[in-house]
């Protein structure tokens, strides 16, 4: 039997263009397929006779190898689907659960004789619904999916009937059947390794091991924890140990990230795993998420020592009525310190903040606005704003699904011609199957207020070092975040009238709105007018080529070696220390005669790289444009008694830090 399985199409919002027209390759999120990898495993595992391919389809698109055009589904399926195929599995995800659709109805309409297949969270709970509404969909796998996989796939062969295959719906013509619930699974160290090996090494890939599953929590917006019954389990730190020296040996991976939404739930299970990975030096970093009030001090310190460098924080709502309300039930103060402390400890903390929640108020809105900026600013890490999404295992749905009214306003991919009204009428049609994809209504806020938060928080994070600056001159975040929701809706209107984004912009158009804030509160000479000059060449330096080759130089710079920059770079002239205002130190003003710059240079192929340097510094930059040896600078530049010792130092830090190389004539 051939299988074929397919990863779920996932955008990358961070770095979508608004202004991407229909068609345009939009970027994704490339990520190592981990859960049909331990699909392919399970099977091999079973010894079920099945020749299983793993195709992540993300990096396709990426890579352009898949194109959106008009036929952008079809070459999908030209990338994973072969003509003898029995059987094709697709991934689900909320987000993009109408492109897996699209997807399965094209797969039958190519070569009918091959099943369909899904599995995933979004699929699971609405397994019957998506059967009855789309007869080109012939299983859906729920739940866990590693056993019952394997066991759908003996019933194929002939060897067990389909009646006793547990966590299946499937189908006989048009009647509907949905097999009783397979129990969750005890021991996780059952599972087989997944098949890393089958994916390659494309190291673009976010790579998330599965280190355990289930939370025992009961957030009402949640479906996470209804998905695996509320079962909390991890798996033995020889397993994980295990897994990331595999990710390592097989993939040539040095960091990880571990898929579990409550990481240090068990506190002395997470202090035993991070000595084990100490002792263990694999020398290898990882990533988790984890809950404010299941951690503390000892508890980072042991994941700092053990290679931890960044930790989701799902915080939810800046209001305390709304904690209680959500059942979520954090003490925001608490949360406060632990981030604190995170970032005092050199983990980056990424908090995750959620709007739209039904019994949004003004003022529930503007606490979850004020914490976003204060958490971004101590944690000196990431922050996300969500709109929450009404999803079918939330505990909330039943109670508030007659509330849902409107389309989301996020990003989806820029599809070219006809697919685009597929697309939406596909959506429209079917409301109860793609919820999440709408929003609750919120009748104490206005609709525009909740669909602005959509894709603002990336670009907010981009420009952290703004905030702590400017929002103090209003009188409140909500305050700044209303004038910025009515200047956006103007600006698309004019500038975007036919995108259906109404209330969203990038960091350019931020950076535009900050610059005629600035003007309005007589503050475009000040710290402020600096710091948006320098993002704005900085946000600038990501259009530039990437450098030039090489970057070691010999030590020290002799007068015979011949440099020459290899990296174009932007500058902007600035009256106050930006180094010191970056580094959230006290901010001196330069002196009138004291002419100094911030100069961006795009240093490596994903890096931008900032330095502050005098007058003389950057004349010094200009002169290596081209090749120059040092004894020619020292000429030209008149290097001579503290110029010349200047002169050295601002050469010798632009070779450390990969501005310059060496060249041979």
């Amino acid at each position: 039997m051939k299988i074929t399985l397919c990863s779920s199409l996932h955008l990358d919002h961070g770095k979508l263009l608004l202004d991407q027209q229909p068609g345009d390759q939009p970027p994704m999120q490339s990520f190592v397929p981990i859960g049909l990898l331990s699909l392919k495993a399970a099977v091999k595992q079973a010894r079920v006779e099945a020749d299983v391919r793993v195709t992540e389809i993300n990096g396709l698109i990426n890579r352009n190898i898949v194109l959106n055009n008009e036929n952008f589904y079809e070459n999908i399926l030209d990338a994973f689907l072969a003509e003898d195929d029995d059987l094709a599995g697709l991934m689900t995800d909320a987000d993009s659960l109408p492109h897996t659709i699209l997807l399965a109805e094209r797969i039958k309409r190519r070569s009918p004789r091959t099943r369909v297949c899904l599995g995933g969270p979004a699929s699971s709970p609405i397994s019957s619904l998506l059967l009855e509404r789309f007869p080109f969909i012939d299983f859906v796998v729920r739940g866990e999916g590693e056993a019952t996989f394997s066991e759908l796939i003996q019933a194929l062969h002939g060897f067990r009937p389909m009646q006793e295959v547990a966590g299946i719906t499937w189908r006989i013509g048009e009647k509907v059947f949905a097999n009783p619930e397979r129990p969750i699974l005890d021991d996780l160290d059952a599972l087989a390794f997944p098949e890393l090996e089958a994916y390659g090494t494309n190291s673009d890939s976010a790579l998330y091991l599965d280190v355990g599953r289930g939370c025992p929590f009961r957030c009402r917006f949640c479906a996470t924890a209804p998905f695996w019954n509320r079962r909390y389990r991890m798996k033995s730190t020889q397993k994980i140990l295990q897994q990331m020296k595999m990710a390592k040996e097989l993939l040539g991976r040095t960091h990880v990230n571990f898929s579990h939404d409550i990481f240090t739930c068990d506190r002395k299970w997470t202090l035993g795993f991070c000595r084990s990975l100490r002792e263990a030096k694999l020398n290898m970093t990882w990533s988790c998420s984890t809950r404010t009030d299941i951690i503390d001090r000892e508890v980072l310190e042991s994941l700092a020592g053990a290679g931890c460098v960044e930790i989701y924080y799902g915080i939810e709502s800046g209001s305390d009525a709304t904690q209680q309300t959500i059942d979520k039930g954090l003490d925001l103060n608490y949360s406060r310190e632990i981030v604190a402390i995170t970032a005092d400890l050199g983990i980056r903390p990424v908090t995750g903040f959620i709007t739209g929640h039904p019994t949004e108020t003004l003022g529930s809105l503007g606490q979850t606005l004020e914490k976003f900026f204060e958490f971004l600013a101590i944690g000196k890490g990431r922050g996300h704003l969500f709109t929450l999404c009404p999803f079918h295992e939330a505990p909330m749905y039943k109670k508030f699904a007659p509330a849902i009214e409107r389309s989301a306003e996020y990003a989806d991919l820029p599809l070219a011609g006809a697919l685009s009204s597929e697309w939406e009428e596909l959506k429209q049609r079917n409301k109860d199957v793609f919820s999440s994809t709408f929003r609750y209504s919120t009748p104490e806020v206005p609709a525009r207020f909740i669909d602005a938060t959509e894709e603002v928080s990336c670009h907010l994070v981009v420009l952290k070092s703004i905030w702590p600056l400017l929002l103090p001159h209003y009188e409140s975040a909500l305050d700044w975040y209303c004038r910025w929701v009515n200047w956006i809706e103007e600006y698309n209107a004019q500038r975007r009238p036919a995108s259906r984004l109404i209330h969203q912009g990038n960091a350019y158009d931020l950076l535009q709105f900050i610059k005629e804030e600035l003007v309005h509160l007589d503050l475009a000479s000040g710290i402020l007018g600096d710091l948006v000059r320098y993002e704005e060449i900085k946000l600038a330096a990501r259009a530039l080529p990437e450098p030039l080759p090489g970057s070691n130089l010999r030590h020290p710079l002799e007068g015979n070696i011949v440099i020459q920059s290899r990296c174009q770079y932007l500058a902007a002239r600035v009256q106050y220390d930006m180094k010191a205002l970056l580094a959230q130190e006290s901010v001196l003003k330069f002196s009138e005669n004291q002419e100094m710059w911030v100069v961006v240079g795009r240093t490596g192929a994903d890096y931008i790289d900032t330095l502050q340097m005098t007058a003389a510094g950057k004349q010094l930059l200009e002169l290596v444009r081209v090749p120059q040896s040092v004894e020619q600078l020292s000429a030209l530049f008149g290097l001579s008694g503290g110029r010349f010792h200047h002169g050295m130092q601002v050469l010798d830090d632009l070779c450390c830090r990969g501005w310059i190389r060496e060249v041979t004539l």
